[in-house]
């Protein structure tokens, strides 16, 4: 049966699997920027 409690534990668990996701995708994205941009400093400074 489902209850009052487990609806509010999946609701929880999906939207901390939602910030997880987007946590991680902005740490990648991030360092794919910066390492863009290191490269590019290196290549500019040449």
């Amino acid at each position: 049966m489902i209850n009052k409690k487990n609806v509010q534990n999946l609701r929880k668990t999906k939207l901390l699997n939602i910030w997880n996701f987007l946590i991680y995708v902005s740490y990648i994205f991030i360092g794919f920027f910066l390492v863009y941009l290191y490269s590019s400093y290196i290549f500019i400074n040449k």
